[in-house]
């Protein structure tokens, strides 16, 4: 368990939220005239918008806020929002969700990447020979040292042709 603020979280995850939150408490007390009921009527007003706050910390900064406006006289409770709390359930399917879409790209990719990788092992596989620079190196010269053993060759025919027409003259 992971405390913050008198409440504990089962997740550091959840208690790092609820840090930044009671951080955020703290800076919007300083910077906001708290005696001021109008002040405090407009900031409750921003702050009670859904999604603003995600646990119990920023709740209870509401709830403190709203009994706040409503001991006060001079602000209508008709005015006063009520604190809406998201339904956990739905938090939940929604992130699951994200991660499930997130999980179906990366196995589109790796599929993908897979079926190239084994395309590409097949076609060298089929081709016969590597498509390396060492292998053509290899071709190259193993090509001009027929193409000499075969002009060796030639050019022997002709001088023993030259050797044999001297001869016969």
């Amino acid at each position: 368990m992971y405390r913050v603020d008198g409440f504990d979280f089962e997740s550091e995850e959840m208690a790092e939220i609820a840090r930044k939150e009671k951080n955020g408490i703290k800076y919007i007390k300083e910077k906001t005239k708290m005696d001021d009921p109008f002040e405090v009527a407009k900031l409750y007003t921003q702050l009670s918008r859904p999604g603003m706050f995600k646990t119990a910390v920023g709740f209870a900064f509401l709830i403190e806020l709203q009994e706040y406006l409503y001991a006060n006289p001079y602000i209508e409770n008709t005015d006063i929002r009520c604190i809406r709390i998201p339904d956990e359930e739905k938090l939940r399917q929604r992130h699951e969700m994200k991660y499930k879409k997130k999980f179906h790209i990366a196995l589109f990719f790796a599929i993908i990447f897979a079926v190239v990788i084994v395309a590409l092992f097949t076609i060298t596989y089929v081709s016969g020979h590597s498509p390396y620079i060492t292998d053509y190196e290899d071709e190259i010269v193993n090509k001009y040292e027929a193409w000499e053993k075969q002009l060796d060759e030639r050019e022997q025919a002709l001088d023993q042709k030259e050797a044999d027409t001297q001869w016969k003259e």
